[in-house]
């Protein structure tokens, strides 16, 4: 198996869900300032009791590829947990794909609405009198009515699609009620940090939080691959990628964890291939992944 694929991942190295599978939880790596940006989520979320009487806004902020999305599955892991501390019911919809990029703000907003509308529906938790009050209502009364009058004991998480739009992150600053935790990530870094005063003020609820990731110190590549090694278990002999080696490509181009990540998993497929061509895994390859293995793979393929 390919020591860069997550298990259960998919057909590629993707973004870590512990929400949906919990052995994904190991394979998070402190790098990119993630598990600073993780612990600061958990001070400043609050208890139970606090998330559901006010709902909350969480927003990543970093450039494509630096493990936001990983970090919001992590962060609603972590509320799915406290939620249930005290008794309640939690439920994480993950709408990410809800839209298009190229969908007007309006349409992606009403998109995120009907999906969740959706899987209410399909719990049997919206009745028809619900139906017929939420009809006529703008999205904002829309929401405050599903915290005040639908959701009951049952607060909702919600992973937003990316945004690259500051208004609609403040949109939904504006729709946080009790029991609506909205996850929103966005790569317009500098943009988000400007409009944050009126992000913030838009908030019906507790203040929202700000995460930001960043991208890949010195060490950090190498130890991520360390933290892949050490999690492969079919006994087999790959080739060797010393640390020199990681940093002399990282110091090379400007990488994000994500991209790391996928060149050694696209090219480690492309070494397993060769492998299992030539002969036995283990015989076939055994030896060094070097710098200009991984740079001649780059030109030829890149990491997409």
């Amino acid at each position: 198996m390919n020591p860069y694929l997550v298990p259960l991942g998919g057909d590629g190295p993707g973004p870590l869900c512990p929400h949906t599978d919990p052995t994904h939880e190991d394979f998070y790596v402190p790098v990119d300032h993630t598990l600073v940006a993780f612990e600061q989520f958990k001070a400043s979320i609050g208890n139970a009791a606090k998330i559901r009487a006010n709902g909350r806004l969480v927003v990543a902020l970093g450039w494509d590829g630096c493990g936001k999305s990983s970090l919001l599955n992590r962060c609603a892991t972590h509320l799915k947990s406290v939620l249930r501390q005290d008794d309640g019911q939690c439920l994480v919809f993950s709408f990410v794909d809800a839209c298009r990029d190229s969908d007007t703000v309006e349409e992606r907003e009403k998109a995120v609405y009907q999906c969740l509308i959706d899987e209410l529906e399909n719990r049997d938790m919206l009745l028809p009198k619900h139906r017929e009050e939420l009809r006529e209502r703008t999205l904002k009364l829309k929401y405050r009515y599903l915290s005040n009058f639908v959701l009951g004991n049952t607060a909702v998480v919600i992973l937003l699609p990316r945004t690259d739009l500051e208004q609609e992150v403040e949109s939904y600053a504006h729709w946080t009620h009790r029991n609506l935790v909205f996850l929103a990530e966005s790569r317009q870094v500098e943009a988000v940090r400007v409009h944050w005063a009126k992000i913030r003020s838009a908030s019906q609820g507790s203040v929202p939080i700000q995460l930001e990731v960043g991208k890949l110190e010195p060490d950090d590549g190498w130890a991520f691959v360390q933290a892949r090694n050490g999690h492969r278990s079919d006994g087999e002999v790959y080739p060797f990628v010393s640390k020199e080696t990681i940093r002399a490509v990282i110091a090379a181009k400007e990488f994000s964890i994500g991209e790391l990540h996928n060149l050694l998993f696209r090219l480690f497929e492309e070494i397993l291939a060769e492998g299992a061509n030539s002969g036995p895994l283990g015989s076939g390859l055994t030896g060094e992944v070097t710098y200009n293995t991984i740079t001649d793979f780059y030109f030829r393929r890149g990491t997409t």
